[in-house]
């Protein structure tokens, strides 16, 4: 596992957790396709961080389907995503960005969308942390795993 690619994935997510948490605290309206952006961003982001953290080259895609097939190859509890919509992500990567969306973003989409990722977060960081403490234990170092930043 290249740890320094790693960890720039999952600040990259959280960024874009944040600014969509932020835009989300200061105007829960007028900002809905944006927040359900950046939040279909940050799944994208610690999808493709897993796979980075096994080896595993990413391919340039949105589709969040796509990447949980990816990462049940590796650990199939990843399936387990599917039973809260995570896929209807997908749609906020290009749809959302562009006037005449094929559906209107709602207030509950958007609760939606930051629920997902607020459950996301912690499945796959968990599971890169495991991953770090495997690859800690194989080198025989004593290193303590670290977390990364919330």
């Amino acid at each position: 596992m290249n740890e320094k690619i790693v960890t720039e994935w999952i600040k990259y997510a959280d960024e874009d957790f944040n600014a969509g948490k932020q835009l989300f605290k200061n105007n829960q309206e007028e900002f809905k396709t944006v927040v359900c952006y950046h939040m279909q961003q940050t799944v994208e982001k610690y999808l493709k961080a897993y796979l980075i953290a096994n080896n595993i080259e990413i391919d340039k895609t949105h589709d969040i389907a796509k990447l949980i097939e990816q990462c049940k190859e590796i650990d199939i509890n990843f399936n387990n995503l599917y039973n809260i919509d995570i896929d209807k992500l997908t749609n906020y990567a290009v749809d959302s960005r562009y006037p005449f969306p094929s559906k209107a973003v709602t207030l509950e989409d958007e609760k939606a969308a930051i629920s997902i990722v607020e459950q996301v977060r912690p499945f796959v960081t968990c599971r890169i942390n495991i991953k770090r403490k495997q690859e800690i234990q194989l080198h025989g170092t004593r290193r303590l795993c670290q977390r990364p930043a919330k």
